[in-house]
Order: structure tokens, then C-alpha cells, then sequence
């Protein structure tokens, strides 16, 4: 088994992308259902967050539906346009394709003045070509749709410097 499988599917890693995996399709499903607010969620081994101005039982609701949805094989629910995983990839990619065009600049301001222009659009062409790979990240990576044995805890919502948030606990039966 290849060290990245071996580290991905240790314990807290794998909680880690099951509940990202349970975070996206809560979104999808709350996105579904006509929620049309401000919103953004972050995950972690005990759960995940819920940023945006939703009602609890809103929440609640659309977590258990997203929760049975990936139990019966809706993995394309997990990949989320807007995680911030593509947004990692892209910024990745086209830092390295200009990093790459800037290569061989030290020392001169002049070379590195003409190169700039070559760095701007190697950037852009990294950041674009990093597009179908960020989901495939999710897929592959940072989520994990087979939630089998995860189970939602309880909804709490907080309210954080004037903003709604909510906390989405859950646990991992053996």
C-alpha cells in the first residue's frame, strides 16, 4: 500500500474527510432546498462548521438527508465547486508555472522586468489548467465519501463577532 494511502486512511485523517465529504453534501442539499445565503463550512475529526445566517433545525434536516444521500452512493455530493481546495490547487499551480518563468532572473531587474509579462500568463495558464484537478483533489484526497459508520451527533449554533455559525458534531462508530 502506497504511504499516501497508508496516511489517508488512518483514523483522524479519514474522520477528517469523511466529515468534509458530509460538510459539501450538507451544503448542496441546504443549496437544494432554496437556502440562498452566505455560506461556508470548514471541517475536522469531530464534525464540521456551518457559516451563514441558516436556521439549526435547517441544518440539522439537511445534514441527516446529506448523510443518507452519501450512505446510498451519492459520492459526487462530497466535491464542492466552491471548496477551498481548488481554490489551494489553483493558487499552487499557478505559483509554480510563474515561479518557473521567473527562473534564472536573480541579479537582474531588467530580465526580470521582461520575464514578468511571461509570469503573468504562466500563472493564468496554471490557474486555469488547475481547475478539473482541484475536485479531483477533493475526490481523491481531502474527502471521503463513503461515510459508513458516521453518525451526526447534535447541531449547536453559535453566534461568533455578530455571525451565525454552527457546529455539526459528530462521531464514528467502529
Amino acid at each position: 500500500m502506497p504511504i499516501t494511502d497508508q496516511i489517508l486512511n488512518q483514523s483522524i485523517p479519514m474522520h477528517v474527510r469523511s466529515n468534509h465529504a458530509l460538510e459539501h453534501a450538507t451544503l448542496h442539499v441546504l443549496q437544494e432546498s432554496g437556502v440562498n445565503v452566505p455560506m461556508g463550512g470548514i471541517s475536522d475529526a469531530g464534525g464540521f462548521w456551518i457559516y451563514g445566517e441558516v436556521d439549526t433545525e435547517t441544518i440539522l434536516e439537511a445534514a441527516r438527508e446529506a448523510l443518507r444521500r452519501l450512505g446510498e452512493g451519492e459520492s459526487d455530493l462530497a466535491v464542492h465547486p466552491n471548496c477551498g481546495t481548488n481554490i489551494a490547487v489553483g493558487a499552487v499551480s499557478a505559483g509554480a508555472l510563474a515561479w518557473l518563468a521567473m527562473r534564472g532572473t536573480q541579479g537582474s531587474a531588467g530580465r526580470r522586468l521582461r520575464r514578468m509579462p511571461m509570469a503573468v500568463l504562466m500563472g493564468m495558464l496554471g490557474y486555469r489548467l488547475a481547475q478539473p484537478l482541484g475536485p479531483k483533489v477533493q475526490e481523491q484526497i481531502t474527502t471521503n465519501a463513503d461515510v459508513t459508520g458516521l453518525h451526526i451527533v447534535d447541531v449547536i449554533r453559535h453566534d461568533l463577532m455578530g455571525y451565525s455559525v454552527h457546529r455539526v458534531s459528530t462521531r464514528m462508530s467502529a
